[in-house]
């Protein structure tokens, strides 16, 4: 299992495609972070990490959708098979490997909390839990790119239906549906929304119904890909 999460960080390391990714996340990061600051005012990482969400949104897709249908477009899924290893530790490689990259993408947006020590005090625990939740919701996001990714040969494909159910996660139960789903049931909806449960990191708490709420969510989408790896189609 080790050799293939080495595999999957080392095209990585030897591919810009994956600097490429990782410097336009931190980027990104930083320059929402800036605006937060001297456009809207905010000293705080909270709206950070409110918005860090749909940066993911396109950042994980973008790293996850070669992973598998890369490997059915180019049959090398068949030789890992052939390893002596399962389909759980195939995927699970995959998963550590891009949890991988996206905490050093993190790392990247350190400097924000540095910066905004300098300006203002800070409660850090704060901040941890919130980088916490964070990750949390990271690692959900990958196992549902994942997902997509082994339905299909195509990145592209891969790439755009793992977006758009990644934005379905994150606007179920909110006013963007409101017209289009009654509302009792976005009442009900809203407590199986990663961002109702990202909310709790954000303000300093770790609630472990929370925590609970991501690795299921991990652990459902997880074991769907194992089920379609398994088919050998």
């Amino acid at each position: 299992m080790f050799t293939l999460y080495k595999k999957e960080i080392q095209y990585y390391l030897n591919n810009p495609i994956g600097y490429i990714i990782l410097v336009l996340f931190g980027v990104f990061a930083n320059f929402l972070f800036v605006k937060d600051i001297f456009i809207v005012g905010s000293a705080s990482m909270r709206p950070f990490f409110g918005v860090l969400p749909w940066l993911l949104l396109v950042f994980i897709p973008a790293l996850t959708m070669r992973m598998l249908s890369e490997e059915k477009r180019t049959n090398t899924v068949e030789v890992l098979l052939t390893l002596p290893v399962s389909e759980t530790q195939i995927i699970l490689a995959k998963v550590l490997a891009l949890t991988t990259l996206i905490a050093t993408g993190f790392l990247l947006t350190l400097s924000l909390p540095v910066s905004l020590a300098i300006l203002t005090k800070l409660y850090f625990p704060e901040i941890l839990a919130g980088y916490f939740g964070s990750l949390l919701l990271a690692v959900s996001f990958i196992s549902i790119a994942l997902f997509f990714s082994a339905q299909t040969k195509n990145q592209v494909v891969a790439f755009l239906f793992s977006v758009l159910a990644l934005f379905v996660f994150l606007v179920l139960g909110t006013d963007f549906m409101a017209g289009i789903i009654p509302k009792d049931i976005l009442d009900i909806l809203i407590y199986f929304t990663p961002m109702y449960h990202l909310q709790n990191f954000i303000k300093g708490v770790i609630d472990i119904r929370s925590v609970f709420y991501f690795i299921s969510l991990f652990g459902i989408f997880i074991l769907l890909t194992i089920v379609q790896l398994e088919k050998r189609d």
